[in-house]
């Protein structure tokens, strides 16, 4: 459960605008958290008035809205903040009393989030973080302050954690690279997974030809047409232009060990974390990214959640062409980049997923041969364009999905890659959206190696590596390699866990 407080400028126990983290005083939350919660409730309230406005309805949600005013006001009036030398103390005295302690040697980042209520009212929320997988969707404490005290608590802790203050109005000298409103755009329409943006223009496409079919023939099939639209907006439209508002104005820059995020058009995000929180970075190319030369870095790293939905894993650079986003690799993890070599998969890996694809093909060919004879009798009378095509549309797709089958086969056998260095080690994946993962081996948590009978048959093996993750924990597979290849990667980590070579603190909960 997350705490929304906020500080006020002239009201509530040892409250002080002017110096809002001197240790051991208590902080009361700002008004302007009351309107926000109340507000959330007036839709809802709205609607249930609309469906059942009659009699001593409307006076009975009025009533109940009254009611959660009382409630929200009770519970601002009763919550403090107390910010100690070594520690963040959130109290609250009500019939369910809560008090939460978060010490400043656990927190993975203090993040500022403003929406369009924070700017109606002049205040902003400040993110507390641990660095936890089980906290890792929540931050552990959101607390509303008025925002230039906001920007003073986030620079004094920022100091606590960092050894300096994060200074929101200073520009970096040089920034590694620019971001414009193009690359935005770009990276929100092309970073989205080719299986999606597929499923998405097909539905597009259905939705074209019902609405021609219906033109044409004057038969009704707008509803139709109109739930494809849906589609369409729901799983391609919808999430791109998430993305290009989420990341618009997007900035990123490194200070010493500290890395810096700053983006949002209606919802702004200022975020910064220590690079050694980082537990891997994974460059992404979609397939319309690839054609374009252009890839994104994303980064694992606990203690950045926002609670509002967005993607949880920091994106470290847009979609750029493939030299920038390897100088910008360079320049704000150069602890990350990859110097060691790589390596294939094995015959037996071909063998493998040769006989995965033969048994996936046959598995579809069985499945549709009913329907594709039952869809040939029932339209094989039929005349036209329509009598040609219909008849053999099923066993069609069914050759098309089959050649798509021993497509991905191929390129998978030959993109997967595996290596390992002193230090790294990185799995390369994907058939059509590629994603080159490098991680540290003081960052692994568990390693799992896999033998199915037909890889045992092969002299092969699969690995699973776990880490912490902005989501609560990621895997990331490997392709098939040799077991004892994949198996030096868990050797390495109790090695270096044995020799004290592994830092406990990179993974510190």
């Amino acid at each position: 459960m997350t705490d929304d407080c906020s500080s006020d400028a002239g009201s509530g126990p040892g409250t002080a605008a002017d110096t809002p983290t001197r240790p051991g005083e208590k902080i009361r939350c700002h008004p302007s958290i009351i309107a926000e919660r109340s507000l959330s409730a007036i839709v809802v309230l709205a609607v249930i008035a609309t469906q059942l406005g009659r009699g001593a309805v409307p006076a009975v949600l009025a009533i109940l809205f009254i009611g959660l005013v009382l409630f929200n006001y009770r519970q601002w009036s009763r919550t403090t903040i107390q910010f100690n030398e070594r520690d963040v103390v959130v109290e609250r005295n009500t019939l369910f009393k809560m008090k939460k302690t978060l010490p400043y040697a656990k927190v993975a980042s203090v993040n500022v989030n403003r929406g369009i209520l924070n700017r109606v009212f002049g205040t902003s929320r400040l993110l507390v973080n641990i660095n936890s997988g089980s906290g890792a969707t929540v931050p552990e404490a959101v607390l509303t302050f008025r925002q230039d005290v906001a920007e003073e608590i986030r620079a004094g802790m920022a100091e606590r954690l960092y050894g300096h203050e994060t200074v929101a109005e200073e520009e970096p000298a040089e920034p590694p690279v620019s971001f414009t409103p193009a690359d935005v755009i770009v990276h929100g329409l092309f970073s989205v997974s080719t299986y999606q943006t597929v499923s998405g223009f097909a539905f597009l496409a259905y939705s074209v030809v019902q609405i021609y079919v219906s033109t044409v023939t004057g038969a009704g099939a707008g509803g139709t047409a109109l739930v494809s639209l849906l589609m369409f907006f729901t799983i391609q439209l919808a999430p791109s232009v998430s993305l290009i508002f989420h990341y618009y104005n997007y900035r990123v820059y490194r200070r010493g060990d500290t890395i810096y995020l700053e983006h949002g058009l209606v919802r702004t995000y200022k975020t910064s974390f220590d690079a050694s929180r980082i537990n891997a970075i994974r460059v992404k190319r979609t397939l319309a990214a690839r054609l374009l030369h252009r890839s994104c870095i994303e980064a694992e790293v606990v203690g950045l959640a926002s609670g509002s939905g967005e993607s949880l894993r920091p994106v470290l650079c847009l979609l750029k062409d493939d030299a920038t986003q390897q100088r910008l690799l360079e320049e704000l993890v150069p602890e990350f980049v990859d110097e060691h070599g790589r390596e294939r998969q094995p015959a037996g890996a071909r063998s493998v997923l040769l006989i995965r694809a033969a048994l996936a093909s046959l598995a579809l060919v069985l499945v549709t041969a009913y329907p594709s004879i039952y869809l040939y009798h029932e339209t094989a009378a039929l005349t036209g364009v329509t009598g040609l095509v219909l008849p053999y549309a099923l066993p069609l797709a069914t050759a098309a999905a089959i050649l798509a089958i021993s497509y991905a086969t191929y390129v998978s056998y030959r993109v997967t890659e595996f290596g390992t260095g002193t230090d790294l080690f990185t799995f390369v994946n994907g058939a059509v959206d590629r994603e080159t993962v490098v991680m540290n081996y003081d960052r692994v948590q568990m390693v799992r190696i896999t033998r199915g009978p037909v890889a045992r048959i092969f002299g092969v093996a699969r690995g699973k590596v776990y880490l912490l993750s902005a989501i609560g924990g990621a895997n990331v597979s490997s392709g098939y390699f040799a077991g004892s290849r994949l198996a030096a990667v868990g050797e390495t980590v109790m090695e270096r866990i044995a020799s004290g070579e592994y830092d406990y603190r990179k993974n510190s909960i």
